[in-house]
């Protein structure tokens, strides 16, 4: 997904192939599959002119994001968003920077429910 995004025009396997892995370090037919697999689950658009298939993204970034989010909290986290993020928050894995970040977005997050609560 991620070099049809910044590839930003109708692209062959073999355009992305080359942008991501210039050096082959993936093989040819493993990004084909992959393409193909994101066309069948409608993440991607394909498009066969003459013997080629081109490829655009069907889904913004944001929206692929937030599809494969809720895929993993579905099956791992039994659906809760909630437990998800006390998974990322114990891992060890964030930043005292990302730590920051989040407590930032929390309190955003509060003010604008408090504000909308006061509302209705």
């Amino acid at each position: 997904m991620e070099g049809l995004w910044t590839l930003s025009k109708p692209v062959s396997v073999r355009e992305v192939h080359q942008h991501l892995y210039p050096h082959g370090e993936k093989a040819y037919t493993t990004v084909q599959t992959m393409m193909v697999i994101l066309a069948d689950k409608g993440f991607l658009n394909k498009e066969k002119i003459g013997m080629v298939n081109f490829f655009t993204p069907a889904v913004s970034r944001e929206e692929a994001a937030g599809r494969e989010t809720r895929s993993v909290v579905g099956r791992i986290f039994n659906g809760s968003f909630g437990a998800l993020a006390a998974f990322l928050v114990d891992s060890g894995e964030l930043s005292r920077r990302d730590l920051d970040h989040l407590k930032q977005m929390i309190e955003e997050k509060e003010r604008e429910q408090s504000a909308q609560e006061e509302v209705s």
